[in-house]
């Protein structure tokens, strides 16, 4: 196991057990990377003009989408007019989260995860996982850089010089 200088428990894994939290962990974060990049392409139609969004008038639309689910933020893409090739590419997207989330430790086999062959097994199944959420949010982070260009009018390239700014500025405030 790779150990960092953060690192404050040492579990005696095998190899492929800690490939299947690795991999597991690795699916999640683009779950969550998917959720982000749908969050900013709605709040950036929003903002165009070409949805409104069904909540209490003192509520900003950020914290709003935020407490969204997956789900519910692909049910407010649908509204705003994505169907389709992206609708099914994110409904599939939407069903590999869930299992990864809710059935991937319990599912009939899991007692795989006691020998290697079987954990061989999970990390395939992850693998496909992974793919079917990957494709998502890539075609969604792609989606969200030209929406946030075409709303905004920040290209990619400034947006990552505005986040290396903001990313100094905090490292040289946590050294003072």
């Amino acid at each position: 196991m790779f150990r960092t200088p953060f690192s404050t428990w040492d579990p005696q894994w095998s190899e492929t057990e800690h490939e299947v939290f690795r991999d597991f962990g690795h699916a999640a974060f683009l779950a969550q990377m998917l959720e982000s990049a749908l969050i900013t392409v709605l709040l950036a139609m929003e903002d165009a003009g070409h949805i409104q969004f069904k909540k209490k008038n003192d509520i900003e639309s950020e914290p709003f989408l935020s407490k969204k689910t997956l789900g519910q933020l692909f049910c407010e893409l649908r509204r705003a007019g994505f169907d389709g090739e992206l609708e099914a590419l994110l409904k599939d997207a939407v069903e590999a989260r869930n299992f990864l989330m809710h059935h991937f430790f319990v599912w009939p086999s899991s007692e795989d995860y006691v020998s290697g062959e079987g954990r061989g097994r999970m990390l395939k199944e992850l693998q496909q996982l992974r793919f079917r959420i990957g494709r998502a949010q890539v075609a969604f982070s792609q989606i969200r850089e030209q929406i946030v260009e075409k709303v905004y009018g920040i290209s990619r390239e400034t947006l990552a010089k505005l986040y290396e700014d903001y990313r100094r500025e905090q490292h040289d405030g946590e050294q003072e």
